[in-house]
């Protein structure tokens, strides 16, 4: 793997600074502690710092401290909160392997019982370490290229461990071989086809790419790409077509392959396959987002931010959603979290009952709509999407001051919103679906809170 900074993230006691010391005496780099940094540039301790300025102001130290550290520098160890300020973690992702040190509650406990940190949270020592961790790994997991347990090895072992995986690379080369021959015999570009040949022979790139069926028709992979340059990242993304999102789940393990976006229409198929599901995705039954951590795969939902964010000012009571799919349930989710009351019409009457159990929604056909005068109307079905002229509800439904948001980005000007221009509403184009629940998605996979504006100027 090319050189790059070593950053070792994780809770207080997870083994952060002897493991990095132990780094240090195994690669000749040099070792910086960032808490060590803190101390020096506020003349005291940690513990008199939380005192005189509380955490926020310790946090602030942090952050300055970690923006000072030089690129070339080479293990830096990381105080357990540092990933609580999304610049930190930009900062430190850029050009860097991520390392996430873990250990459980228990030996976390063990090992900082005694020491004179201040409390968090005004909670017992286990109750603190139990409620902090909680909170705190989602964070942690987003942020890490690489996991390692410290709970029952000693820093030399965690250290070797870690020099092993730097050193002999973060894949199998034929198990990612195998998927990248398959990723090839697909119709993706021939300029992404001379890529993954390439990158089948190396060890030391990570992974990430839309699974679908089909799944060319999204421009994810030129924006993530982009993106991964901007931060200095060694990834790449590219597109998964495949039928069964279960097959090509069990395919993965070996090939580095760190996270997925999910579209139609495996966004519920998946699920099953999954070891955890947040709580949001859950609720709307569909999943968009897969984060990779060793043997485990975690499951998110970011469609809804997509379109909760573009809606923030909208006022009214109804709104009718078009579809009964995954993007459907999303904006079921979405609107009501605005404080809309949701209509779902589909086609298929029976699908539409089907997503209507969760919220008691009303449901009807495409023609229904006259009936219900919506404030807001969402287009969740691939009605307009490509060279297709249609519009998924009459002309006459759209009355002017309603506003229109069609969730197909391709193209961005879809017939549906072009209508609705002609009537008089206000329009919301699914682009801006697209780069909201990109950023949040990118945000999940990486840990780097990337500005809306510069997926903005990508898609441009």
């Amino acid at each position: 793997m090319a050189k790059r900074r070593i950053v070792l993230i994780g809770y207080r006691g997870s083994g952060k600074s002897t493991v990095g010391m132990a780094l240090s005496r195994l690669t000749g780099q040099g070792f910086i502690d960032t808490d060590q940094l803190i101390e020096e540039a506020a003349g005291k301790t940690i513990p008199k710092i939380f005192e005189s300025e509380g955490e926020a102001g310790f946090r602030e130290l942090e952050q300055h401290v970690i923006a000072r550290i030089p690129s070339g520098a080479g293990i830096i160890s990381t105080g357990g909160g540092a990933i609580t300020r999304p610049d930190n973690i930009r900062l430190l992702r850029m050009n860097s392997i991520v390392v996430l040190l873990n250990s459980g509650p228990e030996v976390i406990h063990k090992r900082i019982n005694k020491t004179d940190r201040p409390s968090l949270t005004g909670l017992s020592p286990r109750d603190e370490i139990n409620q902090v961790l909680n909170e705190r790994m989602p964070l942690y997991r987003s942020a890490a290229d690489i996991v390692i347990d410290t709970g029952s090895t000693t820093p030399d072992e965690a250290a070797a461990r870690i020099m092993n995986i730097l050193e002999n690379g973060i894949c199998d080369k034929e198990s990612r071989s195998r998927l990248l021959s398959h990723v090839i015999n697909t119709p993706v570009p021939q300029s992404e086809k001379n890529l993954l040949k390439k990158l089948s022979g190396f060890n030391d790139t990570f992974l990430y790419g839309i699974l679908g069926y089909p799944s060319l028709h999204s421009k994810s992979p030129g924006i993530y790409n982009r993106l991964f340059a901007d931060y200095g990242m060694p990834a790449h993304y590219t597109w998964f077509e495949y039928k069964n999102p279960g097959e090509f789940l069990a395919s993965l393990p070996g090939t580095g392959v760190r996270g997925l976006s999910v579209t139609i229409p495996h966004k519920e198929a998946i699920i099953p396959f999954l070891d955890e599901v947040k709580h949001d995705a859950e609720s709307i039954g569909a999943v968009n987002t897969v984060l990779l951590q060793g043997d485990r795969k975690f499951g998110f939902n970011t469609d809804w931010m997509g379109i909760y964010r573009p809606l923030e000012g909208a006022e009214g009571d109804r709104a009718v959603i078009l579809g009964a799919g995954g993007a459907a349930a999303a904006a079921v989710y979405a609107v009501s979290m605005r404080g809309f009351t949701p209509v779902i019409l589909n086609r298929t009457p029976d699908r539409a009952k089907h997503l209507a159990r969760k919220t008691g929604a009303e449901t009807g056909v495409p023609g229904d709509i006259g009936k219900f005068h919506p404030d807001l109307l969402i287009n969740a079905t691939p009605v307009g999407m490509g060279s297709d002229p249609g519009i998924p509800v009459p002309v006459s439904a759209l009355k002017p001051g309603m506003k229109v948001f069609d969730l197909v980005y391709t193209p961005r000007d879809t017939p549906l919103l072009k209508a609705a221009l002609a009537a008089g509403c206000f329009v919301i184009p699914g682009t801006e679906m697209f780069i909201h629940q990109l950023a949040e998605q990118f945000r999940i996979l990486t840990g780097i809170d990337t500005p809306v504006l510069r997926i903005r100027e990508l898609l441009a």
